[in-house]
């Protein structure tokens, strides 16, 4: 899909949003990105147990009751258990009251998820006059039902980290989900922007979905604060790649198309650096020596998939 934009003046475009309240039905989502064009409109991974976890999680209610002329506040939560068997994930539902010096924690029952056949069961269920037990677990497979058929945050964001690296957009290293788009992908932030705007109309939860951005101005002053965000993001891409990279061939690892995958992203780094160095108006100088660590991985990758050509290989120039 091509999209310009004038960028006359202009570095870039900070970019920040929040989709941790999204909670959007599967097959909307897909359509969604279907009729956005994108690449990857959908994650990899789709887990029933993640889906127990985060229906387990949402379990929440904080109760006032009056003792005597005394009001009494309880929050009603779950956490986990110890995990003693490889297929089963368990938490507990327990009663937190605050005491003087310490709070009070009390059991209310067990929940168990069974990631063999995919059910909930619940245990040890502890009589409370102050809560609806029985709703607890209606509420559970209420939530765990929405949350197999939604995609929430961490879904989404698979899909929006795949459309932050096709605009070669840098994290601001600050709190929060905040990037730098450099000028050349500045038409690729209306995109990104009128996706999120199309997503949170198909919000299923409470909480707001949002995404702006605003201009950065072309200054001397401005491209040494980006190059100062862009050396520090940078590093840690090309230190997570070394991490990643060595344990896969540490393991054996020889997959074709593993190693295709890490070889574009090695190539997608080194276009990345050519593009911040003509936005920022200098040579990013200091990272030769990293850049031999994931030029020797690369080789070794290139190999073990008998691919191995002089134009694979990554240079820090």
């Amino acid at each position: 899909m091509a999209v310009t934009q004038d960028t006359e003046g202009v570095l870039g475009k900070i970019i920040y949003y929040s989709v941790s309240n999204i909670l959007i039905d599967r097959d909307e989502f897909q359509q969604i990105g279907k009729d956005f064009g994108l690449a990857k409109v959908k994650p990899a991974r789709e887990s029933p147990a993640d889906a127990f976890s985060k229906a387990t999680t949402a379990l929440y209610e904080r109760v006032t009751v009056k003792n005597g002329s005394t009001p009494a506040t309880y929050r009603i939560y779950c956490r986990n258990n110890k995990r003693t068997e490889k297929n089963i994930i368990s938490r507990e539902l327990i009663k937190e009251e605050p005491g003087e010096h310490t709070n009070d924690y009390t059991k209310l029952m067990n929940i168990e998820f069974d990631k063999a056949n995919e059910s909930i069961s619940f245990f040890n269920k502890a009589y409370d006059s102050h809560v609806d037990i029985e709703g607890f677990c209606d509420e559970t497979r209420r939530l765990y039902d929405l949350y197999r058929t939604c995609y929430n945050s961490t879904h989404v964001e698979t899909v929006l980290e795949d459309l932050l690296q096709g605009m070669q957009a840098s994290k601001i290293s600050i709190r929060g989900r905040i990037f730098f788009v450099p000028k050349q992908n500045l038409g690729y932030v209306s995109l990104f922007e009128d996706y999120i705007d199309a997503i949170s109309k198909k919000n299923n939860n409470v909480g707001d979905v949002v995404c702006n951005s605003m201009f950065v101005v072309d200054d001397e002053k401005q491209r040494e604060k980006m190059k100062d965000e862009f050396y520090a993001n940078y590093k840690r891409d090309i230190e997570d790649y070394q991490f990643r990279i060595q344990n896969f061939i540490a393991n054996g690892g020889n997959s074709k198309a593993v190693i295709e995958r890490w070889l574009k992203r090695i190539d997608d780094l080194k276009a990345k650096k050519a593009v911040y160095e003509d936005v920022l108006k200098q040579q990013l100088n200091g990272l030769e020596d990293d850049f031999d660590v994931l030029n020797v991985q690369a080789q070794e990758l290139a190999i073990r998939s008998g691919m191995f050509q002089q134009g694979t290989l990554l240079t820090a120039a």
